[in-house]
This record gives C-alpha cells, structure tokens and sequence, in this order.
C-alpha cells in the first residue's frame, strides 16, 4: 500500500501506517486518537457483544 497518497485523518501529517482503522503518522497521540474513535482496546468486539436489548417478560 502506498501512504503517500494519504494523509494521517488527525493531524493531516502524511500517513505512515493504518492502523484502529484508520489512517495514521507515526504520532502516538494520532494513534491514540485512533484507537479511541474505534472504541478502545476490543472497541470493535464490544459493539457486537453489546447489540439492542430484547426485554422478554412472561405473561
């Protein structure tokens, strides 16, 4: 993949590595940012696990 032709979608830097999903520099605060946009560590998961919530009662 060719970074050059990105740029990090934080800081608007060239982009280096992609990483959360997303485009980064080699800037850990960009990284960071990344990684929470996408939910923290597992943030993917956890939107799976955590789908609507069905209330079943018995009547």
């Amino acid at each position: 993949m060719d970074f050059s032709k990105y740029e990090c979608q934080f800081c608007g830097r060239p982009a280096k590595q992609y990483v959360f999903a997303a485009f980064c520099c080699e800037n850990e605060d960009c990284v960071d940012k990344a990684r929470e946009e996408r939910g923290g560590p597992g943030g993917h998961m956890k939107a799976k696990m955590h789908g609507d919530i069905v209330n079943i009662k018995d009547e």
